[in-house]
């Protein structure tokens, strides 16, 4: 069985190095930054504010809802100078509770797509998202999708205890790396394509897997039930994303 699943681990491994790269090769957004904010507001806005020698009126970020956080956009090509340098603008935070001004990070024009985060309560702006975010929603969704695939595993008649095992072992891989691969609010309109592709390949390492190291019954039902689940799971996945924080 240990020899098994050393080669899922391989297989998967191989596969996640191809298949990012062509996941994401066609869906570069226009350069930029998003700003992540937690429990906003309804009516909150933000602003970019330009110095008054410039002459530049101020650019209200596109908004974008998912949860208990909104996403706010710039992208430079926004900005009527067309000017990537924007270390004397400032962000204006604006809304019925609160306004206030804080000043952009430097670091922040340093990459091509960069990720902030506000602090409605200390009124501050940071580069980076709070370290525990990635791991609460990728563990969310895979708890999620171990439930879903989990009650039709069981449908599907198995029980004994290795078949668990194993169903966990190969769940918590694939579906961790996936989760992990579309976490982030940078990913935009783009992340049907790569959620599709992506499931497209966990479906076809996931019935290999499951075939290979799965005892219980014939391989022909262990592929059957890999291909179900996932796509109940990719149904559910893809509401679930559209809904919540990404």
């Amino acid at each position: 069985m240990f020899r098994g699943i050393n080669r899922l681990v391989i297989l998967i491994f191989v596969l996640s190095a191809i298949y990012p790269a062509g996941v994401f090769a066609n869906s570069a957004e226009p350069p930029g930054f998003t700003i992540i904010v937690s429990n906003p507001p309804a009516d909150l806005s933000l602003y970019i504010l330009f110095p008054d020698e410039q002459g530049v009126a101020p650019i209200l970020l596109s908004k974008e809802g998912k949860g208990w956080e909104a996403y706010y956009r710039f992208y430079y090509h926004m900005n009527p100078t067309r000017s990537k340098n924007l270390e004397k603008a400032v962000l204006k935070v604006q809304s019925d509770e609160k306004s206030f001004q804080c000043p952009l990070p430097t670091t922040t024009f340093k990459m091509y797509n960069n990720l902030l985060t506000l602090d409605l309560e200390q009124e501050s702006l940071k580069i980076g998202q709070s370290p525990l975010r990635v791991p609460l929603l990728v563990s969310m969704r895979v708890v999620f999708t171990l439930i879903i695939e989990g009650l039709i595993f069981i449908l599907f008649g198995y029980r004994k205890k290795d078949s668990w095992i194993t169903f966990f072992i190969i769940n918590l891989i694939t579906q961790g790396g996936l989760n992990v691969l579309l976490t982030g609010p940078d990913l935009a309109n783009y992340w049907v394509i790569a959620f599709i592709f992506s499931e497209i390949i966990v479906i076809v390492t996931e019935a290999i897997a499951f075939a290979s190291l799965v005892k219980e019954f014939k391989k022909r039902k262990a592929v059957l039930y890999a291909i179900l689940a996932n796509i109940a799971s990719l149904i559910a996945g893809g509401l679930l994303i559209s809904y919540l924080p990404v």
